[in-house]
């Protein structure tokens, strides 16, 4: 993000007092978005790297309660919550911290919606881990419909998305 952006980022704030005071916070910003938006930086493949080969794993890996926070692509406004993330490999098992890390630093860290954030950490799943199936639960408060529109700060949003053996699983809570 270049001085010019940020200018213009400001520039609907008329009062000349208050933007004088925000010309302090341009460096900041510009840290802030670089870390926030770090996402489109990695790959699943970047993250997924660390696996094993296995024979005759039947079972099923579900790691649950992932925190996240993202911003949405509509609103440029936050939202965050958790995902679970339930695979059924086939001949490659990844470290459990790995997929924390490709819900975390991968999709979270990007301008989101997030039925498709569900969606893409499924398809990674399948894809780099040649899984049999996954799903993909989040879980989400968006601060577009706490802090405007609506205004209800206790409405939440839950997606799912399944492929491969999990396509059509149904998660009861």
């Amino acid at each position: 993000m270049n001085d010019d952006n940020l200018k213009q980022l400001f520039s609907f704030i008329e009062n000349e007092t208050v933007r004088k005071k925000l010309e302090g916070s341009e460096d900041r910003i510009r840290r802030s978005f670089n870390e926030l938006f770090s996402g489109y930086a990695l790959t699943a493949e970047d993250i997924l790297n660390d696996v094993v080969h296995v024979e005759n794993y039947n079972g099923l890996v579900k790691m649950e309660n992932i925190q996240f926070y993202s911003m949405c692509e509509h609103h440029f406004a936050p939202f965050f919550g958790s995902v679970d993330i339930f695979y059924q490999p086939d001949k490659i098992i990844t470290g459990l911290g790995k997929l924390v890390r490709l819900a975390k630093d991968v999709h979270g860290r990007r301008l989101q919606i997030q039925e498709l954030m569900t969606r893409d950490i499924c398809l990674d799943v399948m894809r780099v881990l040649k899984a049999k199936g996954c799903f993909v639960r989040s879980t989400a408060k968006h601060l577009c419909i706490c802090s405007r529109g609506p205004n209800d700060d206790l409405a939440q949003t839950v997606c799912t998305f399944g492929d491969g053996s999990l396509k059509d699983y149904i998660w009861k809570t």
